[in-house]
């Protein structure tokens, strides 16, 4: 008896979350900020809320976020070494589909849940969902084999980002 399965189903969620203050000022050229107090000197309250327009570049080195910060969508993406190809027969490659899963007839979809370093390394992978049989660890375990993927990149940085990768498994 031949049994078929496959991996079928891989979508990336990946992305970019510094503060929000920063997320604000990367789209616009102009940032607006309130002028600074000369040193030595009390704060005045700005004449009728006063406010200095100053190119967004400076405005974002000013906010600019903490090297161990992980982003939810960042500028660039992280891609994996071949794109979403690569990543198909990578995983149809490695996948070894688990035999307990195999005898109870057990299918479905696992997200796997990891940080990519700011080199494209996996690091602190977990599953957030999945059916069981064995099929968590074999996910979990392809995840942890993956090759470096390409970082991704905010505002011309190499960051870490959170990614889901959901995969199916079908007999």
């Amino acid at each position: 008896m031949t049994m078929r399965f496959s991996s079928c189903l891989f979508v990336i969620s990946l992305g970019c979350a510094g503060s929000a203050a920063a997320q604000r000022t990367a789209g616009s050229a102009v940032a607006l900020v309130q002028p600074a107090p000369a040193s030595g000197t009390r704060a005045a309250a700005p004449a009728s809320g006063a406010r200095v327009a100053v190119p967004a570049r400076a405005a974002a080195a000013a906010l600019a976020f903490k090297p161990d910060s992980i982003f939810i969508n960042p500028d660039v993406r992280p891609q994996f070494v071949g794109g979403d190809g690569g990543l198909r027969d990578y995983l149809m490659k490695n996948l070894r589909y688990p035999e307990k899963a195999l005898r109870q007839h057990v299918t479905g979809q696992v997200f796997v849940r990891f940080v990519l370093s700011a080199a494209g390394r996996i690091t602190d992978a977990s599953v957030v969902r999945g059916p069981g049989g064995g099929l968590n660890e074999e996910a979990l375990r392809l995840v942890w084999m993956m090759p470096p993927w390409q970082p991704a990149y905010q505002r011309g940085q190499a960051v870490r980002v959170s990614c889901t990768l959901p995969i199916t498994f079908q007999e």
